[in-house]
C-alpha cells in the first residue's frame, strides 16, 4: 500500500481518560432496586472485561496492514480506551461478586469462546477475518446503545446508582469516540461489506441471546427469575416506551445496512463535552505511548 493512502475517515477526537470510580457501597439493586434492571446491566458489564479484550486483539491482529499514520494513531487510542474499559468493567463486576453472583464461572465462559477465536485466527485467514468484522459490529451495536445513554439518560439512568450512571456516561463517550476505528480498519484492509452485514445480523443475535442469558442466571440466583413482578419490569425495560431499551435502538442498527454507510456520519452531533463535565470528579487523563 501507498503511504499516501488514506485509511482514516474520521475527524473525531479519542481521548484517554481514567475512570476511578467509587463502587464500595453500591446496593445489590443498584437500578430503582429492581432485579430486572440491575441484573441487565451487570450481564452486558459482565460481557465487557473479555469482549473488550477480544476487540483489541482483533483489531491489532491488522495493524502490520495500516500505512496511514492516522489510523495507526487512531488504533493506539482504541485500545487505551477499551483496556480502561476492561479494567472499570472488572471493578463494576467484583460487585456483584460481592454478593454471590456467578460472575467467575460466567467470565471463564466467556474467555475460553473469545480467545478460543482469537487462537483459531492465528492459523485460519477466516477466523482473523470473522474476528475483526465481529467487532467492528458490535462497536456499532455499542455506539448506538451509547447513543441512547447520552441522549436519554433521565430514562436511560432512571434510579441508578451515581457512580455507575457516572461510569456508563464514560464508557458511552468513549465508545462514541472510537465508533469508526474498526470499521476503518476493516474496510482499509480489504473486509467485503457483504460479509460485514452477514456477520451483522449473526453478532446481534448473540449479543441480545448472551446478554437475556446471563441476566436470567444472575436473577435465578435470586430466585427472581420466574416473577411477574421481574417478567413486568423486563417488558418495560426493553420493549415499551418510555424506556424501551432494544426497540429504540432499531432504527439506528438498520443504518448499518445502508450503502455507504459509515459510523462518523452518525453521532458526530451528540453533546460529549456536557456529559464529561458532569462525570469530571472521576476522571483524570492517561498519557499514552
Amino acid at each position: 500500500m501507498s503511504t499516501n493512502t488514506r485509511q482514516s475517515f474520521t475527524d473525531t477526537t479519542i481521548e484517554v481518560r481514567k475512570f476511578d470510580p467509587d463502587l464500595e457501597r453500591v446496593k445489590r439493586y443498584y437500578i430503582a432496586n429492581d432485579p430486572f434492571k440491575t441484573h441487565f446491566s451487570n450481564a452486558m458489564s459482565i460481557t465487557f472485561p473479555e469482549g473488550e479484550r477480544y476487540f483489541l486483539r482483533s483489531v491489532l491482529a491488522y495493524r502490520d496492514e495500516i500505512s496511514d499514520p492516522k489510523l495507526q494513531e487512531d488504533i493506539k487510542q482504541f485500545c487505551a480506551q477499551e483496556a480502561q474499559h476492561s479494567l472499570v468493567h472488572d471493578k463494576l463486576n467484583e460487585t456483584a461478586k460481592r454478593f454471590g453472583y456467578p460472575v467467575k464461572a460466567i467470565e471463564a465462559v466467556i474467555s475460553r469462546v473469545l480467545r478460543g477465536r482469537t487462537e483459531w485466527a492465528k492459523t485460519s485467514a477466516f477466523w482473523k477475518r470473522y474476528n475483526l468484522a465481529a467487532t467492528t459490529c458490535l462497536e456499532h451495536f455499542t455506539a448506538i446503545l451509547a447513543k441512547q445513554a447520552l441522549t436519554r439518560p433521565d430514562i436511560i439512568f432512571n434510579g441508578m446508582d451515581p457512580a455507575i450512571r457516572a461510569l456508563y456516561q464514560w464508557h458511552a463517550v468513549e465508545e462514541i469516540e472510537h465508533r469508526a476505528v474498526s470499521f476503518d480498519v476493516y474496510k482499509a484492509t480489504g473486509g467485503s461489506s457483504l460479509v460485514l452485514r452477514i456477520v451483522m445480523l449473526i453478532t446481534s443475535f448473540m449479543f441480545i441471546f448472551t446478554s437475556l442469558r446471563i441476566t436470567y442466571v444472575l436473577l435465578r440466583h435470586d430466585r427472581m427469575a420466574f416473577k411477574w413482578s421481574t417478567w413486568k419490569s423486563a417488558i418495560g425495560y426493553l420493549f415499551l416506551p418510555p424506556q424501551a431499551m432494544l426497540f429504540r435502538v432499531i432504527p439506528d442498527w438498520l443504518t448499518f445496512f445502508l450503502p455507504g454507510f459509515h459510523p462518523s456520519k452518525y453521532h458526530g452531533d451528540l453533546d460529549t463535552r456536557a456529559v464529561l463535565n458532569e462525570v469530571s470528579e472521576y476522571l483524570q487523563p492517561v498519557a499514552t505511548v
